[in-house]
């Protein structure tokens, strides 16, 4: 994916995320089923990821040479990359402690989503600071997905943006039906 097809993806993905979570009630918020997370958890969560993966981005192009390597071999595709890991999570791998939220409040709502949207503007600031070569070239870890390119971590920041909006529809529709 280009990266100006990737932009355009993040923007839609968190953009139609937060159009989801912008109206709901408290007990939509903070509703969870069968221990999944809340609404306010899943926003947590992926604030969490953008955090660090925004830290990963600001890291000297040295630093991700000497410790993670440089990728000898041509990035996945977004739909590959989305495949492997849909299979890992059916495969039973789920997020690591860093990146489980705490319960989260109704009251937070407002600021986690201005949050959430400031730091998505934040790391495609820092996507169009890299040229498509070094976007292939430089790599960082991944908890599930092992090292992957800074372009696949932008495509897994996209699809995973995107899956937990779908998990989140289901989980509300499931609400929406006691």
């Amino acid at each position: 994916m280009d990266k100006t097809t990737l932009i355009k993806s993040l923007d839609d993905n968190t953009a139609q995320f937060i159009e989801l979570v912008k109206d709901l009630n408290k007990d939509e918020f903070e509703f969870n089923v069968n221990d999944k997370w809340s609404a306010g958890q899943d926003l947590v969560h992926l604030i969490k990821v953008l955090q660090i993966v925004n830290i990963g981005f600001t890291l000297p192009k040295p630093i991700l040479r000497l410790v993670f390597g440089i990728n000898k071999k041509e990035s996945r595709s977004f739909e590959d990359l989305r495949q492997v890991y849909k299979n890992a999570l059916e495969g039973g791998a789920k997020a690591p402690t860093i990146y489980i939220p705490k319960p989260v409040s109704h009251n937070e709502k407002d600021s986690l989503i201005q949050k959430y949207a400031s730091l998505n503007k934040s790391f495609i600031d820092k996507l169009n600071n890299h040229t498509p070569h070094e976007l292939n070239s430089y790599r960082l870890p991944h908890p599930i997905l092992g090292k992957i390119s800074l372009g696949e971590l932008a495509s897994f920041t996209s699809f995973h943006t995107s899956h937990h909006f779908d998990v989140l529809k289901s989980k509300l529709a499931h609400l929406n039906t006691k």
